[in-house]
């Protein structure tokens, strides 16, 4: 009888040991099923949601996108709506970068005027801005996405309030104009220029709107 109690003692170790063993395995497959670059995921996922808008595109259109399995984009981000705050964050954090970078390529009202005939002729390929899209489209709807929204465009904001405080300080622009509404002014105008792009409207025709808004800030104004 003891025998056979230590034979069974011996067994029900191995069974046990043989669980404990898939579960570590199961688990370092989860572990690696997660370790991806999280930046170029997001940027695949703005792509994505940036192409064909936020409600037209799934959760699988995502995941195929983002080349992650469907466990890994909810344990990395919790959902898809989720997914797309860290996306929104993502792209504005990426584009103020840009836009900052891009303002300080040459004399203001030419750089500027610069930014907005690409805006009024390509409009990014005709996809516009993702956070313009997204007030549209989805802020009406979700306190969440109006405030990433919002939270963006005053990243956007803070970058041209600096371009104008400096281009100030060149006798470049009008040092009558108050910094922070005027890049308000300019991301209101901007958001304009980009719906009317995407509306059909031609560069010709969205000129006149482009002369108006920099008239508006040249210096002796």
């Amino acid at each position: 009888m003891l025998i056979i109690f230590d034979i069974e003692v011996s067994r029900t170790d191995l069974t046990q040991d043989a669980i404990m063993i898939r579960s570590v395995q199961k688990e370092g497959i989860m572990a690696r099923s997660i370790e991806f670059d999280k930046p170029e995921a997001l940027a695949a996922a703005i792509e994505a949601i940036w192409h064909s808008g936020y409600h037209a595109v799934s959760t699988n259109d995502l995941i195929a996108e983002m080349g992650l399995a469907k466990s890994s984009l909810y344990n990395t981000f919790g959902s898809k709506h989720q997914l797309f705050l860290a996306a929104l964050s993502h792209y504005a954090d990426e584009r103020a970068a840009q836009l900052a970078a891009a303002l300080e390529e040459g004399p203001a009202l030419d750089t500027l005027r610069g930014l907005l005939n690409a805006i009024a002729s390509s409009n990014d390929g005709g996809k516009g801005c993702l956070l313009v899209n997204s007030a549209i489209e989805v802020a009406p709807h979700d306190a969440e996405v109006a405030a990433a929204v919002q939270h963006g465009l005053e990243k956007m904001a803070r970058v041209f309030a600096a371009f104008i405080r400096a281009a100030q300080a060149r006798g470049e622009v009008g040092a009558h104009l108050d910094p922070q509404q005027t890049a308000i002014s300019l991301i209101t105008g901007i958001a304009g220029l980009r719906a009317m792009a995407k509306a059909g409207f031609r560069p010709a025709a969205l000129r006149p709107f482009i002369d108006g808004l920099l008239l508006g800030l040249a210096a002796g104004q």
